[in-house]
């Protein structure tokens, strides 16, 4: 049983995705992205992974294979060189509803053109557009999950 009830109709993610086991995604984004479907919808929500070269963990050169801990720079939207996000309730014509960034977990990438791998613990925050956290903002949290690209 869960400790508290989450509000799924404010939050418009599941919450606790817990191990979501193996997932592929696509990388149309750019090389260093990827996209994974986590809920067809409609309206879809994705997990969004992005690696940027000289920031973050990745400060001073390109994304290499290897394990990395969110925290630092990669707690910031704005300077995540290893950026996770959900990008929540995706509209078609319209976008994303509601975003969500990982302030914390691991990642271990096995590749990076395009980012495979496995990711432990992430927590997620709900944040603006631009990536600011909101005040009193829904969380969310993904226990484990296996990633490649199709």
């Amino acid at each position: 049983m869960p400790d508290a009830f989450y509000d799924t109709v404010r939050c418009l993610i599941a919450g606790d995705y817990g191990d979501l086991g193996a997932r592929s995604g696509n990388n149309v984004q750019g090389p260093t992205t990827l996209t994974i479907t986590l809920d067809e919808g409609p309206p879809k929500d994705s997990f969004f992974l992005k690696l940027v070269p000289d920031k973050g963990g990745f400060a001073g050169g390109l994304p290499t294979p290897g394990t990395y801990t969110i925290a630092g720079p990669d707690a910031d939207f704005r300077t995540c060189g290893l950026c996770a996000n959900i990008i929540a309730d995706i509209v078609p014509m319209a976008g994303p509803t509601k975003f969500y960034f990982a302030t914390s977990g691991t990642v271990t990438l096995t590749s990076v053109r395009p980012p495979a791998g496995s990711l432990a613990n992430l927590s997620l925050v709900e944040t603006t557009v631009d990536g600011e956290p909101i005040a009193g903002g829904c969380t969310g949290s993904i226990g484990a999950m296996t990633f490649t690209s199709m």
